[in-house]
């Protein structure tokens, strides 16, 4: 073989090199379109996300505990309890009871039953006393004790659950029926 023979040029190959950028721009176009997809659809359930809290305030010979919205949507109800001393109370006026006896003049009760909606920042009392300072302060103790605990379930329009239990809000892997 001759060392000095000239080596053949390489030709490229304009039709491989069309098809592999053509190849690539569709793959990166994907990609966008999926991640695009993904930021919109966590912006949609941001958009409609509840955050429900307890609320609970005391002006003299009033004390008010309640629960309110201070989330961006609706929050759907799909289960509340109280629990005291190992036992569960579906509503307000039976936790109370349970706590104080049948004696409930002077306090006022308002209930929420399952697939009740909650519109953003709205606020509903659960229990209103309107008694003596005194009196009231006992049951705020007991009240607002850690041995009354309530539980409250609920999700948003799309489906998703949370749980505020004993104060904490979680969010559930899945929703109860």
């Amino acid at each position: 073989m001759d060392e000095n023979a000239p080596v053949p040029k390489r030709k490229i190959n304009v039709e491989l090199l069309l098809g592999l950028s053509a190849v690539f721009l569709s793959a990166s176009a994907l990609i966008v379109s999926i991640i695009q997809t993904t930021i919109f659809k966590e912006q949609q359930y941001a958009s409609v996300w509840p955050y429900l809290q307890t609320t609970a305030s005391f002006r003299s010979g009033n004390y008010e505990y309640g629960i309110e919205n201070k989330g961006v949507g609706p929050a759907i109800v799909k289960s509340f309890e109280y629990t005291y001393k190992g036992s569960s109370y579906g509503d307000t006026r039976s936790a109370f009871s349970a706590m104080f006896g049948e004696n409930q003049r002077g306090v006022g009760f308002s209930g929420i039953s399952k697939d009740y909606v909650f519109k953003s920042d709205e606020d509903l009392s659960l229990l209103s006393v309107n008694l003596p300072d005194s009196v009231i302060n006992s049951i705020i103790y007991r009240w607002e004790s850690d041995s009354v605990n309530l539980k409250v379930t609920y999700a948003d329009v799309y489906g998703n659950c949370w749980q505020l239990d004993n104060g904490v809000t979680t969010r559930l892997a899945s929703c109860p029926d």
